[in-house]
């Protein structure tokens, strides 16, 4: 039998997050480890207690590590902790998320030797310091062209710079029944269960509440439209303050608090998309969004902005509907277009259904392709060449039990 290609070969491979809520990026990289270790990889996290990833991390099974970050004291007492964990298990490749981990995991992770660092970028915003995208890691990986863009102009190089977007669903997200008929018994379940009739159009946006998300302005475009339509609903899920307080402020200074609904955080967010009639999140600022290849998997129609990755995620004038950020006018008459139509809503949640479907790149097959690609690419770039899983530090390996939490030396 022949050796594996380098490609087949698995890794041990450690993510690591700060972020302690679960939004977009937490939800990207979750999917990404569940993918991962589908495909024979050995991959676990680094994040802080009490982190919304942790717990569904340990809910899948992963090895989860935990490190308080942020601030000085514990970026000094973090730096020498992750050189341990990474020297212990022997990490093939240390892939780091934010500012705050990147400081502490990408350091650590290079004063260990690890074979490679890579350093993860899913924002769009400007890149204040080059620090922890080329000092620190090796190479850097992002969700869409746009943001390669972004960081080939602040001087990153493009052969350093990886592409992998987003997937629509992760290893066991998908239903027994995938057919469109299901899809239709699934949208009338939703429906009922939030009180909305076969005759009501919903509106409705699967967000974390923060400003540059553009909740407010879609209640804004959409209040004449409730107040001339009594039928017409808007749902937003999510949580987040000060944006929930302004929502609600808004949507009773308009008179429309019966037609607009707001649950809050909803574990379940992706599968309450099948009750949509409509998808909207006019977003001032987007990476990539997962969340619109989840609506055009739902089979729902999108109105969203044209900014960042976004126009990368959608069909326009296929399953999507865009518009300029921040022009109330034409958002407004882009929700008028489909709120008024049931032939065009269905005809674009379809197109939107069938296209994602056929792109190989959003599925888990060809998200964890690319990832592959760009790893085993790289690891021979620095002189690592094939290997063996686990191979990456100059010491024995400790293996844990999978789904505990491992508090690090240097937690605070």
């Amino acid at each position: 039998m022949p050796p594996a290609s380098p490609a087949d070969r698995p890794l041990k491979i450690l993510h690591t997050e700060a972020a302690r809520g679960m939004g977009g990026q937490e939800i990207y990289l979750l999917r990404h480890l569940l993918a991962m270790r589908a495909r024979g990889h050995d991959v676990s996290l680094l994040c802080q207690p009490g982190a919304r990833l942790a717990e569904a991390a340990r809910g899948h099974g992963f090895v989860v590590h935990t490190l308080e970050m942020g601030g000085l004291p514990r970026l000094l007492r973090g730096i020498p902790a992750v050189r341990h964990l990474v020297r212990t298990h022997r990490y093939d490749v240390v892939n780091v998320t934010s500012r705050r981990d990147a400081l502490i995991a990408a350091a650590g992770a290079r004063l260990a030797g690890a074979p490679l660092v890579v350093r993860s970028r899913h924002l769009m915003s400007p890149v204040s310091s080059l620090l922890t995208y080329t000092w620190l890691p090796h190479r850097v990986l992002t969700v869409s062209r746009f943001v390669k863009c972004l960081l080939q102009e602040r001087g990153i190089a493009a052969e350093k710079i990886g592409v992998v977007p987003p997937m629509a669903r992760a290893p066991g997200e998908e239903p027994a029944d995938d057919s469109w008929q299901e899809r239709q018994r699934l949208r009338a379940g939703v429906r009922e269960a939030f009180g909305f009739g076969e005759d009501d159009v919903v509106v409705g946006c699967v967000a974390v509440l923060r400003e540059p998300k553009g909740h407010l302005d879609l209640l804004e475009a959409i209040a004449p439209l409730c107040r001339d339509n009594p039928k017409l609903h808007l749902l937003i899920v999510g949580d987040g303050e000060p944006v929930m307080s302004r929502l609600k402020a808004s949507s009773a200074r308009h008179g429309i608090e019966r037609q607009v609904h707001l649950p809050g955080y909803r574990d379940d967010a992706a599968r309450l998309m099948a009750g949509l009639d409509v998808f909207a999140l006019p977003s001032h600022k987007e990476a990539a969004g997962t969340v619109f290849l989840e609506a055009a998997r739902a089979g729902v129609p999108i109105v969203a902005t044209r900014v960042g990755g976004i126009p990368e995620m959608v069909v326009e004038d296929g399953n999507a509907i865009l518009v300029a950020p921040r022009d109330p006018a034409a958002l407004t008459a882009a929700l008028r277009t489909l709120a008024s139509s049931a032939g065009l809503r269905q005809a674009m949640g379809r197109a939107g259904w069938d296209w994602v479907r056929s792109e190989h790149r959003f599925t888990a097959a060809g998200h964890c392709e690319a990832t592959e690609h760009h790893y085993h690419q790289w690891l021979e770039e620095l002189g690592h060449g094939p290997r063996q899983v686990g191979t990456g530090a100059d010491a024995p390996p400790r293996q844990p039990v999978a789904g505990h939490d491992h508090g690090l030396p240097g937690e605070l």
